[in-house]
């Protein structure tokens, strides 16, 4: 469940690297480069002979490279390869190669000899339809009539000369028709499988984020220590406020009317929340979250009530605010609304129409956006104070707080404000908010490592070490827009475009999916101005908000049948501290083998406390799941096993159903194979002693060998005692001498004799104890050691 990249510094390995990191899969990458030529072994099995990986993705065919006397070779010796299919064929592990080569291929030749690779501005891709290819798009929920292609990725067209052991999965398409042969799944006869595209990926590209799907998939057997999920949920920020909108037929971004939404745009809203469900994949559920400033309600009920506050930065966005200074923009600390403003705040349509009415609040989630919608970057602490105090006192004037659509440790900010400010950091943890929204357009507040985490504040960043800033993407629909008119106008405006506004939704869709196809968690930004309700026209919606959610999910459907799930902005946070916790935890997972077959997995940690996702192609027995693990299974995805593990613990779970992990036609033994980010195990000291029967260790009574003395790590214990595995014979062997049950001195005492030598305990009489089997009762385990024979 950890997999192995190999690859050559000529090669972009950007693609398949972020697919391991959107599922959250640990691998290994090993980069070639002909300046040091690789003269070592890769090491494959770990100290204890247990192999290391269950995936091995070469990018780049062959590993070739230009050597020091211009020569192109492999960077692997024929030996260094035979290494890796040995190992392979041993231990029932896949291969991918991206960008295969057919120079080292007995099955596959090109199809046109000495015509190489190309790259063409289009080239459609047309995948194959046989059982075994639709089982792995079907595995992978990836449509199998997908319009893949390789536009702009150079790509060889080949043929395939041994039928017997190789099979199409994808062609390139000639006219309508297949072409020469664009991919292939190979058996062979010594066990090994290998997929391979004759064609390179891009992170950029769309079709390679789908082809990942079906490599990882295939090659994983859809078993991972990883989870696939999209997290679809637009963000309207401003709700309660109005905004001055854009006029096109002046051509100016201001002076045009003020719009604010209405309990009708609302209500139009909610039910197109409802009724987009049956176009999106089974499983699916949709809900905007409203980010509000409750000081919009009072200017709605009586303007000259209102709280007058100069929301603008004057600043530079990156600043960095020192301790104890900035502005006072209030008029006062610690501002407590009056009630002539809370009147005006009862007269609003928009509040009234919410107001703990559960009816209509339950169709939407629910987080602040500061009261006035002040700037918070160059903020004082008490005008901080007086912005997120105020607008928890209007949730709870609304009825919202002790709902579970409200999120109150999560918030946006102000133009993503404030999160430079440490003042207004220790403000928000004040008030419970424990993390707040970034954006992914500022590199200085998102994670550039790793974007499936946090970024989290620093001393240099924000004064503050460790507060979670969650990335939100923009789209392309605009704050002062609410009409499709106006955002197209700022749209071509701004990129000095003369696009149509389905061309535009096509663009946006298609922006938006490959985000999603490589599994961002990111929440989508949007305004209250874009859920103003206009006639529907022909096959538009009636905001600008469904008309963007009806682009992307048209070109969402033409490739996937993952469902599309909302998530509040509480839970969104969740998901990505979680993860961060996952990535620093050192968790382990083991795939548990009896004979042939898959039985369960096994999750560790060893540096920290973390929740370990195992993704599982079939159901597991509910009683054997480990205290606090639990299981999530939506749609079409597939079951998911979250496993709670503190550092130095152990949990295992087990299938209904084993699962074959031998490969078909493959005489070779299966393995189990070891998940890891930072490995510690635990081992048990085995002394020999002489013995006095025809048996060497307990296994052999029950037709098993004797583990070797370089195996001492115990894998299952069970009633007759401690076993091992042995990676090279691909066996389950026993791990201590064997005892016949003799009269001991402990079966006076009421327990049984060792079969083993492991002294687990002296007593004060001098008696040793050993400790043999799995019983509930403690004492049924506990074995007297017979010093007759082990002379330990």
């Amino acid at each position: 469940m950890k997999a192995l990249v190999l690859t050559t510094k000529d090669y972009d390995c950007s693609s398949i690297t972020l697919n391991f990191n959107s599922y959250g899969i640990p691998y290994d990458l090993m980069t070639f480069t002909a300046s040091k030529p690789f003269t070592g072994t890769i090491s494959l099995y770990d100290n204890k002979n247990q192999p290391k990986y269950n995936l091995i993705v070469i990018n780049g065919g062959n590993l070739v490279y230009e050597n020091a006397s211009k020569q192109w070779v492999s960077a692997l010796s024929a030996d260094q390869w035979s290494v890796i299919e040995d190992y392979e064929a041993k231990n029932s592990v896949r291969r991918v190669i991206i960008s295969d080569e057919v120079s080292s291929r007995s099955d596959i030749e090109l199809e046109v000899s000495n015509k190489w690779g190309v790259t063409k501005d289009k080239q459609p891709l047309i995948s194959d339809t046989s059982a075994d290819i639709k089982k792995i798009f079907q595995n992978a929920g990836v449509k199998i009539n997908a319009p893949l292609d390789i536009n702009g990725i150079y790509h060889t067209r080949v043929k395939i000369t041994n039928t017997k052991t190789t099979k199409p999965m994808l062609y390139y398409d000639d006219n309508g028709k297949r072409g020469a042969v664009a991919a292939t799944v190979a058996k062979y006869d010594n066990g090994r499988e290998v997929m391979s595209f004759f064609f390179e990926l891009g992170s950029w590209h769309q079709s390679s984020a789908i082809m990942n799907h079906l490599w990882l998939n295939w090659g994983t057997r859809s078993l991972y220590n990883g989870f696939r999920r999209v997290y679809f949920t637009p963000h309207i920020d401003d709700v309660f406020l109005s905004t001055e909108l854009v006029d096109p037929a002046k051509d100016t971004y201001e002076g045009s009317e003020v719009s604010r939404t209405t309990p009708f745009d609302m209500q139009k809203i909610a039910q197109f929340q409802k009724d987009i469900l049956k176009d999106m994949p089974e499983g699916s559920f949709f809900r905007s979250e409203l980010a509000f400033n409750g000081n919009g309600a009072i200017i709605s009920g009586n303007p000259e009530a209102a709280v007058e506050v100069d929301g603008e930065r004057y600043v530079d966005i990156e600043f960095v605010k020192k301790p104890g200074t900035g502005e006072k923009r209030w008029e006062k600390p610690n501002y407590k609304l009056s009630q002539k403003q809370l009147n005006a705040i009862n007269k609003d349509p928009l509040f009234k129409y919410f107001n703990h009415n559960e009816t209509a609040q339950k169709e939407f989630f629910w987080s602040s956006h500061t009261f006035t919608h002040e700037n918070l970057d160059n903020a004082s602490r008490t005008d901080v104070d007086n912005e997120i105090r105020l607008n928890i006192e209007f949730a709870e004037l609304l009825g919202l707080t002790d709902k579970e659509w409200w999120s109150g440790s999560s918030m946006v900010t102000p133009q993503i404000s404030g999160l430079h400010n440490k003042d207004a950091i220790d403000v928000f943890l004040q008030y419970g908010i424990k993390s707040a929204t970034g954006d992914l357009s500022r590199k200085a507040i998102t994670n550039a490592e790793n974007p499936y985490l946090p970024f989290y504040t620093t001393k240099k960043s924000s004064n503050y070490e460790g507060f979670p800033i969650i990335p939100r993407t923009p789209t392309e629909i605009y704050y002062f827009c609410s009409t499709r008119d106006q955002d197209l106008y700022v749209y071509n405006k701004m990129y000095n475009f003369k696009y149509t506004f389905d061309k535009f939704l096509e663009a946006e869709g298609k922006r938006t999916f490959l985000l999603m196809s490589q599994l961002r968690h990111e929440a989508h930004q949007f305004h209250q101005a874009n859920l103003r309700y206009y006639k529907k026209q022909g096959k538009y919606g009636e905001s600008l908000l469904e008309d963007w959610t009806r682009g992307v999910l048209a070109v969402y459907n033409k490739y996937l049948e993952w469902p599309l799930i909302s998530i509040k902005i509480d839970r969104q946070a969740e998901v990505f501290i979680e993860r961060a916790k996952l990535e620093a935890c050192g968790h382990e997972s083991k795939i548990l083998v009896e004979n042939n077959k898959i039985v369960g997995v096994s999750v560790s940690a060893t540096k920290g406390e973390c929740i370990v996702p195992i993704t599982v192609p079939t159901t597991v027995k509910k009683s054997s799941l480990p205290a606090g693990a639990t299981l999530e299974q939506v749609g079409k995805d597939p079951l998911t096993v979250w496993v709670p593990v503190k550092k130095g613990e152990t949990k295992t779970f087990k299938f209904d159903k084993a699962l074959d992990w031998k490969v078909n036609g493959s005489n070779v033994k299966a393995t189990t194979t070891t998940t890891t980010t930072t490995t510690i195990k635990t081992t048990t000291t085995t002394k020999n002693v002489e013995p006095t029967n025809k048996f060497k260790c307990f296994a052999e009574t029950l037709g098993y060998q004797c583990c070797p003395s370089t195996i001492t790590e115990v894998y299952y214990t069970d009633e007759n005692g401690d076993w091992g595995y042995d990676y090279q014979s691909g066996n389950w062997c026993g791990l201590h001498t064997y005892i016949p049950d003799n009269n001991c001195w402990s079966k006076a005492l009421g327990f049984k004799c060792c079969h083993g030598c492991v002294v687990v305990d002296e007593d004060e009489d001098g008696n040793k104890w050993g400790f043999e089997g799995i019983s509930e009762d403690e004492n049924e385990n506990w074995c007297g050691i017979d010093s007759r024979i082990c002379k330990n």
